[in-house]
């Protein structure tokens, strides 16, 4: 082989090569994906377009190293919380389109100390241009979660639990404001952990009392079931003590936040419904005590005035009831003669 052929297998094998480097550094973007590089100082840029990466010490974000960019969001088909990663790690594709984060529901406040769960859905996407943030947060889906908890408990505790009731699209609109706010404000100076680089669209929820959420019964003292007879485990309960077992349901068992939401209710009543209202609350604290007394097994008699419900307003409107017909019978008796 003469020096000519070596300088062409040379030059042929250098070729090769370039051509596989360029194939390498190659990259193609859309608008839904895009991809992020870094070199020794750490990130570097967001790729647009399509074209090479020259520099030999500049290299696409994937692989075991690559940050970890998740998020919870719901499953439709089994209605359970998944993570959902945004950042594909082999390829190191990263999704732009718009998700909506689902976090698992959490606890707020409202202004009237009432205690709530919150249940939210916000619609968000990547920013091509922050992705700066993507890639230092430690954790971008706690991170994620905490920035949304906070926008909605903070939105929450601005208003009372009637008010928030019937102003549920302006707590949404708040949130997604507060969020979109935080983005600018840590974009200012790249800021370490106050950006996430991420636009927010939109955002609903649902919420509900503490204590349904849990799903137990109101005023329930113990969410177990009855308990077996004594000496017996695992014997079923008898009548007695399944009854004495029964949380308490009605004015008695009211948590002070129900009662709260009564008085809530009493605002808007006119008179007549008031009166109603205070007789339903009435007949079912006669029926608490009733039980109460039933469950201990032995025959009572108490009085009105024992109970303490003498005067009340139920047997006042029923003696009155009894008292007009009387009269009215009494009166219409001669004319018939």
């Amino acid at each position: 082989m003469n020096w000519t052929e070596i300088l062409q297998l040379a030059g042929a094998i250098l070729l090769g090569l370039a051509l596989v480097y360029l194939i390498w550094k190659f990259y193609s973007t859309r608008v839904d994906f895009t991809y992020m590089t870094h070199n020794d100082q750490g990130f570097k840029r967001s790729l647009r377009g399509r074209g090479f990466i020259l520099h030999p010490e500049e290299f696409i974000v994937r692989g075991g190293n690559a940050p970890r960019v998740e998020f919870v969001a719901l499953d439709p088909a089994s209605g359970q919380r998944k993570l959902v990663a945004l950042l594909d790690r082999g390829s190191g594709a990263i999704n732009l389109r718009p998700q909506f984060c689902v976090p698992l529901p959490f606890s707020a406040v409202t202004a009237d100390d009432h205690q709530i769960v919150v249940d939210v859905r916000v619609q968000f996407s990547l920013d091509r241009d922050k992705l700066y943030f993507v890639y230092n947060v430690q954790d971008f889906g706690l991170a994620l979660e905490t920035r949304i908890q906070s926008a909605f408990r903070a939105e929450v505790g601005l208003r009372e639990d009637q008010q928030l009731r019937a102003r549920l699209h302006e707590v949404e609109e708040g949130a997604v404001k507060r969020l979109r706010q935080a983005e600018e404000d840590g974009d200012e100076a790249h800021e370490m952990g106050i950006a996430l680089g991420v636009k927010f669209h939109g955002a609903s929820f649902t919420y509900a009392p503490a204590a349904d959420y849990a799903g137990l019964p109101i005023g329930a003292i113990t969410p177990g079931g009855a308990p077996a007879a004594a000496g017996e485990p695992g014997a079923i309960p008898t009548v007695l003590e399944r009854l004495r077992a029964m949380p308490r349901a009605g004015a008695l068992s009211l948590t002070p936040q129900q009662i709260d939401k009564l008085a809530d209710q009493f605002r808007t009543q006119t008179p007549q419904s008031t009166a109603a209202l205070l007789a339903i609350l009435e007949m079912q604290t006669r029926q608490n005590i009733a039980e109460a007394l039933a469950a201990s097994g032995q025959l009572i008699v108490v009085t009105p005035q024992e109970l303490g419900l003498a005067g009340a307003t139920v047997q006042g409107q029923m003696l009155a009831r009894v008292a007009g017909a009387a009269e009215a019978s009494h009166g219409a008796a001669p004319s018939r003669a």
